[in-house]
């Protein structure tokens, strides 16, 4: 048995999005690998018995496969893949697969491919979310050429070709949401929704496959559809306001499935804030959705879980909107962080047969755990416990079983199968001890399927220890978990901070790639979730507001002060701090702080808030988080600003970002390394081409594996 290495990515495999047949007898999941060969990742559709047996694969060949759905009668297997269609690649399309085996055929060829994809309760249509230029209207794939191909068979003016030539590459901006980080430039495109009738007639050429029909309209972006039981209404989250760009909230919509694109919608929430996530009720009479009132605490508002109860579901209009969970501290989502997960789709809020209960997952206390909300009274019920993360699951009340993807201390992902049988364990939202007791948990578990059995018995695997801490009397405890190897003969381990993004979200104690990294190296990584986190309620997230970098700043440094009083193992004089995104704002604002460490790894950093407001994807609406715009209150800006204390540091830096992060543009990361530079600190900075703000987690293998050997080189030089 070894320890990790960085190369040992390459063999780790994936599993993710779990859906058990109608029958229950059955489940379908993904299986991701890394191909090293090709600088990629490939995806596999997989088949299991319920009981685990019979494990083999559905789809092969060319491209990658993912979001696979039964149809109602379990008869057929939609899914998604990048395979060429006809031989033409024309990115991810609809493809069908008969459930008693056979060939796969497509379903759809539309310009620019599809998103995602739901059945109809009866299973004679899809409804499918596309992105395309309203102005345009959805194209299919290879239309485009054909016609390009006509227009230039006549007589065209060289001077305009060649004009057409050398400017296609000009980017012409007029909307503020002009980009998004791992999309890229937008253009003028819309997630639209279209419908695509389904029979089980094979398809022999293109002109074969049915026609899309688009439901939803206007230059706004419609996500998420619903049908209704009955399939006469499609549920729909779009911002559908006069500038939707410049919106903090959504809505739920309602389109008839049976009339024109251009048929006005029915609005069912009243913008209060984000609304997404519909879910129909049984009997057609509710839809539950997530969301949160925006005004009470912006970007730290929990998000709870709402009803809107429809004054006549077969003529939608008039509703009554419930903030179901108002009275209970509780987030809904899964808002853990880790570098080892292809996650797939977010599970669906889902409805017991009888109307009376509500399942979902729920962050809690550095665990994510499965949940029960009574849809009359709003009491959420956690119905599993202990320390781990379930991360994706399909949820089917209706024969009393749960399949799940479950991230643990000892491995980054396996599919678990639970029944819910029995009663629910403690009340969500506690965020006491009782949280992290396995035995707590009342519903049957066991493992369907099992993954990196064998990688992981020859290699170490460090476990986290968790332990808590104060910043001073009156401030809450934080959760912090420390990671130890083998101590050296004289007992002096050097330790990493490590601090999370977010800031709204959280570490749990699963399995953490580059932490392993770490360990082997010999170093302690000691990981804290400070106030600002999710997972502990809503005071506790919002504690931050007033002003980043003062108790996340509190919390964090005596996280490490906790770790070096109780583990005397630990070598104060040989620390390291490191984080990305809001982590990387936090590590440079340490350094800027407190010269406590050895040497700082900063990573798709913020390190200028003013300059961040204007470039980043999202900058633009951060207003609410800095309190106004850097023009109204351009004081504040500089004081929240790691740059602003940068002249008082010694800390030697490594400067990590990619140059494809639209999120927190390079540009953030160049002013930490001009500064440094021109400080004359010992400073690097490693730029990553063709990668998005996710790099550590869902970047090209070779650039993940590069980044995680310089990080190691970097602290092995300094402690």
């Amino acid at each position: 048995m070894r320890d990790f290495q960085s190369t040992d990515l390459l063999k780790f495999e994936f599993l993710s999005d779990p859906r058990l047949s109608p029958t229950g007898d059955e489940v379908v999941f993904v299986r991701h690998k890394v191909d090293a060969e090709d600088n990629g990742y490939q995806s596999r559709v997989y088949l299991t018995g319920s009981d685990g047996s019979g494990r083999r694969p559905l789809t092969a060949g060319a491209g990658s496969d993912s979001h696979p759905r039964w149809s109602p009668d379990g008869r057929w297997l939609a899914f998604l893949s990048d395979r060429p269609v006809y031989g033409e690649k024309c990115g991810r399309q609809i493809w069908i697969l008969p459930a008693g085996g056979g060939e796969a055929y497509p379903l759809t060829r539309i310009e620019g491919g599809v998103g995602s994809f739901v059945w109809s309760p009866d299973g004679d249509k899809l409804a499918a979310v596309c992105r395309f230029d309203p102005d345009e209207g959805l194209q299919l794939a290879g239309e485009d050429d054909q016609a390009k191909g006509d227009e230039e068979s006549g007589e065209v003016d060289e001077l305009k070709a060649l004009y057409e030539k050398y400017t296609e590459d000009v980017k012409h901006i007029k909307k503020i949401k002009y980009k998004a980080d791992g999309a890229g430039f937008l253009e003028d495109k819309r997630s639209q929704v279209a419908l695509i009738d389904f029979d089980a007639g094979f398809p022999e050429e293109p002109e074969q496959l049915p026609k899309p029909r688009v439901i939803t309209s206007g230059d706004y972006d419609h996500r998420q559809p619903a049908f209704c039981p009955d399939g006469k209404w499609l549920a729909v989250t779009a911002c559908r306001a006069e500038n939707p760009d410049m919106q903090r909230f959504s809505d739920i919509w309602l389109f008839p499935v049976e009339k024109a694109a251009d048929s006005d919608p029915v609005r069912v929430t009243d913008s209060l804030g984000p609304a997404h996530s519909p879910s129909w009720s049984p009997d057609g009479s509710s839809i539950a959705y997530l969301g949160n009132c925006r005004e009470r605490r912006g970007m730290y508002t929990n998000t709870r879980l709402w009803l809107a109860q429809l004054s006549d579901p077969d003529r939608p209009g008039e509703c009554e909107l419930v903030d179901l969970t108002a009275d209970y501290d509780v987030s809904f989502g899964d808002r853990s962080i880790t570098d080892m997960r292809f996650s797939g789709a977010s599970p669906r809020l889902t409805w017991d047969e009888s109307g009376e209960t509500i399942y979902y997952l729920t962050s809690e206390r550095g665990t994510t755990q499965l949940v029960s909300v009574d849809a009359a009274s709003g009491k959420p019920q956690l119905l599993t416990t202990g320390d781990r993360a379930i991360f994706n699951a399909h949820i089917r009340p209706d024969i009393d079983k749960v399949v799940a993807a479950v991230a643990t201390a000892e491995n980054p992902n396996e599919l678990s199968l639970l029944r819910l049988e029995g009663d629910p364990a403690i009340a969500a939202g506690t965020y006491s001890d009782d949280v992290l007791d396995e035995g707590l948990q009342d519903i049957p578990e066991e493992q369907l399927v099992g993954a990196n059995e064998k990688l992981l018995a020859q290699r170490r695997v460090y476990l986290p220890q968790r332990f808590t801490a104060r910043a001073e009397a009156g401030s809450p405890e934080v959760d912090g978990w420390i990671i130890l190897p083998d101590a050296d003969e004289d007992g002096d381990i050097p330790a990493v901070l490590q601090i999370h993004g977010g800031p709204t979200a959280m570490y749990t104690g699963t399995f953490f790639f580059e932490f392993q990294l770490m360990a082997a190296q010999g170093w302690a990584v000691v990981f804290t979730n400070p106030r600002g986190s999710s997972g502990y309620g809503e005071g506790f997230c919002a504690a931050i507001e007033p002003a980043w970098g003062d108790p996340d700043y509190a919390d964090v440094m005596a996280g490490m002060e906790t770790a070096l009083q109780q583990y005397p193992q630990l070598d104060e004089d040989r620390l390291g701090v490191a984080g990305g995104s809001y982590g990387g704002y936090m590590t440079n604002w340490v350094i800027g702080h407190t010269d406590q460490f050895a040497a700082a790894v900063t990573m798709r950093c913020v390190s200028n808030v003013h300059s961040f407001w204007g470039t980043s994807d999202i900058g633009y609406m951060w207003d609410e988080v800095w309190g106004g715009h850097p023009w109204e209150v351009p004081e504040t800006y500089r004081q929240q600003s790691p740059l602003s204390y940068l002249h008082e540091t010694e800390t030697p830096t490594l400067v990590i970002h990619s140059e494809e992060d639209h999120r927190c543009p390079v540009e953030q990361g160049e002013q930490v390394y001009a500064t440094l530079k021109k400080r004359g600190i010992d400073t690097e900075f490693i730029r990553y081409p063709n990668e998005s703000h996710g790099l550590s987690r869902g970047g090209s293998p070779w650039h993940r594996i590069h980044r995680l050997d310089k990080i190691n080189e970097w602290f092995e030089r300094y402690i």
